[in-house]
């Protein structure tokens, strides 16, 4: 698999050309009171801020590209996307940490019996499984990202993955469509199934040629790379210390 992947980066794809278009554009100090800065990410509990350096595996993401860039992000217009996986690349449970302030609040569970923070009673709220997927928001640019789905969407790719005439995932003549709505205060989404053959007619959408196709899936994670690495023994005693210390 290549190191340098293309995720979130806009490339002109080779079944294409006429459709080219450019890509867009340490030092510790003494501690105060238990305010901590865990590899970017301040936690409160004091006044001022420390900028003791961080543990170096705490919230690696798994991108050449970038974090901001690394997901799909759905919206409430109707999305096409191809899956180019048969199934997830990485299955996690993130904590919500409210205490911390700047940064990404969610911490990957360890998973039970063994993850310190269940075992002090912060159950993990929010389930994740990852895709390797191409977007095809802009039908002339297709961009290779990762789909972050909750436990609904999850349990309709894996219907349709065990169906022996819906499936698999990655079938060449099969993409989806995605979008999000929202109601009050809750988010819904709706995900569809599309044939290749539909897509010119129904979505003005051409389907990937097969060179653009093997060159989005030679960059594909392989099953079990982490987009979200989980914090080492230390990090996690530090976030239940400071969990304890707060109650």
């Amino acid at each position: 698999m290549p190191e340098a992947r293309t995720y979130g980066r806009r490339r002109a794809v080779p079944a294409k050309p006429a459709a080219e278009k450019p890509a867009p554009a340490a030092s510790s100090e003494k501690a105060v009171s238990r305010r901590e800065v865990i590899t970017g990410r301040v936690v409160k509990s004091g006044s001022a801020p420390t900028t003791q350096a961080g543990w170096d595996d705490v919230d690696k993401v798994a991108s050449a590209a970038g974090g901001g860039d690394l997901y799909l992000k759905v919206n409430e217009n109707r999305m096409v996307i191809k899956i180019l996986g048969d199934g997830p690349f990485d299955v996690f449970a993130s904590h919500w940490i409210d205490e911390i302030e700047d940064g990404s609040k969610s911490v990957r569970c360890w998973g039970n019996p063994t993850c310190p923070l269940c075992q002090i009673g912060d159950k993990a709220k929010r389930f994740s499984a990852c895709f390797d997927v191409v977007s095809l928001e802009d039908p002339e640019v297709p961009v290779m990202k990762v789909w972050d789905v909750g436990i609904k969407i999850a349990r309709q790719l894996k219907e349709i993955a065990a169906d022996d005439k819906r499936g698999p995932l990655n079938r060449p003549d099969l993409y989806f469509t995605i979008r999000k709505e929202t109601k009050k205060k809750s988010v819904e989404y709706t995900l569809e199934r599309v044939k290749e053959r539909d897509l010119d007619e129904e979505y003005n959408v051409a389907p990937l040629g097969e060179e653009e196709l093997r060159t989005f899936q030679a960059e594909c994670h392989e099953y079990g790379d982490k987009v979200k690495e989980p914090l080492d023994e230390d990090g996690m005693e530090e976030i239940v210390r400071l969990l304890m210390d707060d109650a």
